[in-house]
């Protein structure tokens, strides 16, 4: 059987250190790593909510568009069926005159 030497103990003891030094370097680059790819994704996530805050604009123009070509709509409804009952009541008018000559004089 050996016996370790105050030498040996150094040695081992450096050893040691070296390899805790290198974790120490590898969990800095990862730390850097991750630093990095969190602000990837706050950018993108960025560029998204902007995106949708665009679109959300856009669909709000959308239907303020459409409330007005149906107000538009309503109008031409309502004159359409105001001119269409002003034919028939001349039609109703100009039938009664044919069959009553006097009614109207």
């Amino acid at each position: 059987m050996s016996t370790i030497t105050d030498n040996d103990l150094k040695e081992l003891k450096d050893l040691i250190n070296s390899k805790f030094e290198q974790f120490d370097r590898k969990f800095e680059q990862m730390g850097s790593k991750i630093n990095q790819l969190n602000e990837k994704i706050d950018n993108r996530y960025q560029l998204l909510d902007s995106k949708l805050n665009d679109m959300r604009v856009d669909i709000a123009t959308l239907k303020e568009g459409q409330n007005g070509i149906n107000k538009r709509l309503d109008n031409l409804d309502f004159i359409a069926r105001s001119v269409i009952g002003g034919i028939i009541l001349a039609l109703f008018a100009g039938f009664a005159k044919m069959l009553y000559p006097n009614l109207f004089t």
